[in-house]
């Protein structure tokens, strides 16, 4: 019976600390929502529970396996950030084309604005993958 007990306090324990942990890297992306119609330059908006994190924004174009890092995202003191990014090539020829957009912080290796990845960066904390279509 007592080891029953003990068994369910530690398991109760460890619940609390992963969704502690969970909580303290948190990092959402606002704007733009799931299935948006989106311009070439949209703002993408969002929260993050440490200040102190560096953030950056990646594009994803479904219709290849290129991952773009984005300009680099300001984190402001009421946890929030924005950035303007880009969605696609210049002009009209991506309209209609399909892309997923997600957040990371505290990347796990150096990432620049423009520099081309082969998969989402590993990172201490990534938001939700929006998907967004150009219009």
């Amino acid at each position: 019976m007592w080891n029953g007990r003990m068994v369910w306090v530690c398991s109760l324990l460890l619940s609390f600390l992963s969704m502690a942990f969970a909580q303290e890297n948190a990092l959402r992306i606002k704007v733009p929502v799931q299935d948006e119609r989106v311009p070439e330059r949209p703002f993408v908006e969002g929260t993050v529970s440490d200040v102190g994190a560096t953030v950056w924004v990646i594009v994803h174009p479904m219709e290849v396996s290129d991952y773009w890092v984005q300009p680099a995202v300001s984190v402001m003191e009421s946890s929030t950030w924005k950035v303007k990014i880009y969605v696609g090539r210049p002009g009209a020829q991506d309209k209609g084309q399909h892309f997923e957009i997600r957040a990371v912080a505290n990347p796990k290796v150096r990432l620049r604005e423009g520099q081309v990845l082969d998969a989402w960066p590993e990172a201490q904390s990534e938001s939700q993958v929006v998907e967004v279509v150009r219009q």
